[in-house]
């Protein structure tokens, strides 16, 4: 066997049962200090070591404590992932009530706060603790596509025995994350989850881009917002003199007058 990482991106779902096999191998192996049949691949190796540096026991158990319905209801209120959940929900949903599996999206911190997707698969996921209000950080529970996509800030597809916990090896889970486009910030992930036999590669590609539209959408309402306020402040700047400028709560500018225009002023925190 070549000395070379899976790449389960390849993998039909026919190599499937293979590729789980060859990833308990690797799993066993490295978790013991010996050298593995074929490496992992370096995303999963490397949050393997997170793991073992924080002392997390791969017997362990994927329970958390759950938010309470308050705190929940509030995070949901208060993450602008709600203002494109129609968006999330149309491009995953029905693909993964038919294949078997379900969507979850997060906050930044890993709690969800929204899953959706077949009913079946849904009542599997409650006894792995995935549900609303649940953490699923990796320091939480372990190498999982959410929080490994969180800790990495980049799409991640974690089949069968790449998880580090043993209770996740019949799961497979594909997640994205999902950023704000007038700041940058990290606003949570957008998962697909299911029974290890639902795996497909193709999974990874539709998951990232399904929050890239979440992140189209987000850009183009703010482009709205923009638009709004110039047609307000660009009048009021026209009767002031000197040098002036109109921007939003993120610093995007809307309107200048008297000066060289920029896109975006550091605005303090307060």
């Amino acid at each position: 066997m070549r000395n070379t990482a899976l790449d389960i991106s390849r993998l039909s779902t026919a190599d499937a049962a293979h590729a789980a096999h060859v990833l308990h191998q690797v799993h066993a192996a490295t978790l013991a200090g010996r050298r593995p049949p074929i490496p992992p691949r370096a995303v999963i190796d490397a949050s393997w070591q997170r793991m073992l540096r924080l002392g997390l026991d791969p017997d362990r158990s994927t329970s958390s404590v759950l938010l309470q319905r308050a705190e929940l209801e509030h995070r949901r209120r208060s993450s602008v992932l709600g203002e494109v959940m129609h968006t999330l929900s149309g491009g995953l949903t029905a693909i993964a009530d038919a294949s078997l599996q379900i969507m979850v999206v997060t906050d930044c911190q890993g709690r969800v706060l929204w899953r959706e997707g077949n009913a079946g698969v849904l009542r599997q996921a409650d006894t792995i603790c995935l549900e609303e209000g649940a953490a699923w950080s990796e320091d939480s529970t372990g190498t999982n596509a959410i929080g490994t996509a969180l800790a990495a800030r980049r799409p991640v597809q974690v089949h069968s025995a790449e998880h580090f916990v043993h209770t996740l090896h019949n799961w497979t889970c594909a997640a994205a994350p999902v950023q704000d486009p007038r700041d940058g910030r990290l606003l949570g992930i957008v998962d697909v989850s299911g029974p290890a036999s639902s795996f497909h590669p193709a999974t990874l590609a539709l998951v990232r881009s399904v929050a890239q539209l979440a992140e189209a959408e987000l850009r183009e309402r703010h482009l709205r917002q923009i638009e709004r306020l110039r047609s307000v402040a660009a009048p009021i700047l026209c009767r002031v003199g000197g040098r002036a400028l109109a921007v939003d709560v993120h610093g995007w500018t809307a309107a200048v007058i008297g000066m060289a225009p920029v896109d975006r002023l550091p605005l303090p925190k307060s």
